[in-house]
C-alpha cells in the first residue's frame, strides 16, 4: 500500500511542479513590468527568487504528501544510496506516475495559459521520430 500511496503523491506533486514551473516566464514578465525593472540582471533576479520560492513551497508540499518527489533522478539516487524505504517495485510504480503527472501538468498549462503569454511556453523540441526519442529517454 505504501508504494501506491507514494506513486499517487508523486503524480500529484509532479503535475503541480510542471504546471507551476511553466509559469516562470509569464510571471517574470508580469513582475518585471509591474516593478518597472528592465534588463537581464533584474529578470534573472526575479527568476531566481521565484524558483527559490517554488522549491521551498514544493518541498513543504512533498513532505506533507508523505515524501513525494517530483524528480525521478532524486528518487533513483536515494534508492541507490540506500536511503528511504523504496524498493524496485515502488520505483517501478513511481516513475510512470511521475511521467503521467508531468504530461498532465504540461497539457493543463497549455489549456490554462492566456494567449498573449503562450509564446513563453516554448521549450526543447524533439528533432527525431517519436520512437527514437522514447528509446533514448527510456535508456
Amino acid at each position: 500500500m505504501g508504494a501506491i500511496k507514494s506513486a499517487i503523491g508523486d503524480a500529484v506533486i509532479t503535475f503541480l511542479w510542471v504546471f507551476s514551473v511553466s509559469t516562470i516566464g509569464a510571471f517574470t514578465t508580469i513582475i518585471s513590468s509591474a516593478l518597472h525593472l528592465q534588463g537581464f540582471a533584474s529578470s534573472l533576479l526575479v527568476i531566481t527568487v521565484f524558483i527559490a520560492f517554488l522549491v521551498f513551497v514544493f518541498n513543504l508540499i512533498a513532505q506533507a504528501l508523505g515524501g513525494a518527489s517530483f524528480n525521478p533522478t532524486g528518487t533513483v539516487a536515494f534508492y541507490a544510496a540506500g536511503f528511504g524505504g523504496d524498493s524496485l517495485f515502488s520505483l517501478a510504480l513511481r516513475f510512470p506516475a511521475q511521467a503521467a503527472g508531468a504530461v498532465g501538468g504540461a497539457l493543463a498549462i497549455l489549456e490554462i495559459m492566456p494567449v498573449h503569454h503562450k509564446h513563453l511556453l516554448g521549450g526543447p523540441r524533439v528533432k527525431v521520430d517519436l520512437h527514437t526519442a522514447a528509446v533514448a529517454e527510456g535508456f
